[in-house]
């Protein structure tokens, strides 16, 4: 083992040698930079490298695994950058991509290694069990089933997160800005993620799409589904891209081109690299040109789904509703490294959309006194002083994201309702309501019986969450502990104890609204599937009860097209 550690550090160090050497050239083909100032830097730099972990790796006082140092070194470094850059090792790039493809259970979630946890990499797939109990990108999971993953492989976490269809598995997840892990309970289903999950009528005449990916499919399948509602007297439509965190670029262009005019400008990237510099037209004349079209989308909205929206909102192709999307505007370019699977995806571009706005958000650099040091005039990511520009001249947001032609704030959860969907009590409970409750009709309505159901359901099941305040008042009683505080601080603390007690019995009566609307939904799901969970969640969804109401007065909708007349 020494002696295969041993031969590792001096190959690394040789190809550390080597690259110094032809490194320069390279760079000067690949990139628009030029200055043999730029190019000393780095060979010297690599040089630096080099010896720092030679030496390291030969005289620190204990043994050092060789490749788990440098992998820390090269992580170390791709930290200092953005989110998106990173090193993806063989089992990564094997393992990421969706976890269910067939007649196996899962969840649903793309995972890969991150800081010795698996990772959820990408929001999980509309409509699986990991979306429906709120699993974010970037959520670690930390334990399966009662066992730790730190030590486990990807393929080791996947295997245990596949079951039989049906069958619960049990997660610890950590999230940024949260305190304590988050527990969740998990229903195993069998998979099938199409780009276009849903495509039907809101009302008469006006058709809906629910885009959730864009996949190399997304395009064709955005077109089928126009030709068939239009086939069936569609009029006007809305185009959901909530919660859609984007794909391929390609996919994006074709999306896009369903909509925008043929020779249009999409989208263009601008980069360092050569052949990074591009600039997308629509390349097909359009199945649905100049019929009103109300695009959906929210914070979750990222990268594809804003060149879609972006585009449609420059060209004044169609309104755009809901909330500030994300605002990933960064083209990334996977760079093979090693025969075996390993590689590198690195940011190459940036994504602009045909008024000239970047979509990425400013400050995306973590370090920018490491990246910008060497020159500060390329601190590309500071704010712009210019104004943009739609091409019937209407002002445009220039912060990154797409900002809506109107705002709809979405509503906050609750603990009690956050935790509901977190351990999966409204899934839980539609499953087996629905299986003794087959007569229903579509139109059902959430009444007290069911509710009381539901209360019964939740007390089997013990049931329990903390409020925020809960959670603050067991920090503020450790430190009444530690300090030692008198008795009638205590006192006071009970009595606060108990409000809060008091105010949390209230809490399932307060949320009662959103618990109805979340029954429904649940209920309808397991009895029509995905048309009767969307038909339930038209009733009282307010971005689609806005974007309805718009497309039904043409004053409107033309109106928040142009710019009012001097």
């Amino acid at each position: 083992m020494r002696n295969n550690q041993k031969f590792l550090t001096l190959l690394l160090i040789i190809i550390l040698i080597i690259s110094t050497t032809f490194l320069g050239g390279w760079i000067a083909k690949e990139t628009k930079t030029s200055s043999p100032d730029y190019y000393f830097e780095i060979e010297k730099n690599i040089a630096l490298f080099g010896k720092v972990y030679e030496e390291v790796t030969k005289r620190y006082v204990e043994e050092i695994d060789p490749e788990k140092f440098m992998k820390a070194g090269i992580n170390g470094m791709l930290r200092t950058l953005d989110p998106y850059t990173m090193f993806i090792e063989q089992e990564g790039n094997s393992e990421l991509r969706i976890m269910t493809t067939g007649k196996y259970g899962g969840v649903g979630m793309r995972i890969a290694k991150r800081d010795g946890y698996p990772t959820v990499v990408e929001p999980p797939f509309e409509g699986t069990p990991s979306a429906r109990a709120g699993i974010r990108e970037g959520d670690k999971i930390i334990d399966v089933d009662d066992m730790s993953t730190k030590e486990l492989t990807i393929t080791e976490t996947a295997h245990r997160l596949r079951g039989e269809i049906g069958t619960e598995v049990n997660i610890k997840i950590r999230r940024i800005g949260k305190k304590n892990p988050l527990e969740f309970c998990l229903i195993r289903a069998e998979i099938k993620v199409s780009d276009v999950s849903y495509a039907g009528f809101v009302k008469d005449k006006i058709g809906y799409i629910r885009l959730g990916h864009f996949s190399r499919f997304a395009g064709k399948q955005v077109h089928d589904s126009l030709s068939t509602l239009k086939n069936q007297g569609m009029e006007s439509l809305i185009l959901d891209l909530r919660g859609n965190p984007g794909g391929l670029l390609e996919a994006a262009v074709q999306v896009a081109e369903n909509f925008i005019t043929k020779g249009e400008l999409i989208v263009y990237t601008k980069g360092r690299g050569s052949g990074t510099d591009k600039k997308y037209l629509s390349r097909v004349q359009p199945i649905w040109e100049d019929k009103p079209l109300v695009i959906l989308v929210d914070r979750y909205s990222a990268s594809a789904s804003e060149i879609v929206s972006g585009a449609i909102q420059d060209l004044d192709r169609g309104v755009i509703i809901g909330s500030p999307t994300f605002g990933k505007g960064l083209v990334q370019t996977v760079i093979p490294l090693t025969r075996d699977g390993n590689s590198l995806k690195i940011t190459s571009a940036k994504y602009y959309i045909p008024s000239g706005r970047l979509i990425q958000k400013p400050n995306f650099i973590r370090k920018k006194d490491i990246v910008w040091g060497y020159d500060s005039k390329q601190d590309t990511s500071k704010k712009e002083e210019k104004n943009y520009y739609t091409v019937s001249k209407r002002e445009m947001h220039s912060d990154g994201g797409i900002v809506p032609d109107i705002k709809v704030d979405q509503e906050k959860l609750s603990p009690i309702v956050v935790n509901m969907i977190m351990k999966s009590m409204f899934f839980n409970f539609a499953l087996d309501y629905a299986s003794k409750n087959g007569e229903l009709k579509e139109d059902f309505i959430v009444d007290e019986k069911i509710v009381l159901k539901f209360e019964q359901f939740l007390k089997t099941k013990e049931f329990t969450y903390k409020t925020e305040a809960e959670e603050h008042s067991e920090a503020l009683k450790k430190i009444i502990d530690e300090e030692k505080y008198s008795d009638d601080v205590l006192k006071s603390f009970n009595l606060l104890k108990e409000s809060l007690e008091s105010a949390k019995a209230e809490d399932f009566e307060k949320n009662i609204d959103v618990i109805k609307k979340s029954l429904r939904t649940e209920i309808a799901a397991k009895l029509w599937g995905t048309p009767g969970k969307y038909k339930s969640e038209f009733q009282w969804d307010p971005e689609i009860q806005k974007a309805v109401e718009v497309l039904t007065n043409n004053e409107e909708y033309f109106s928040l097209l142009s710019i009012a007349a001097d």
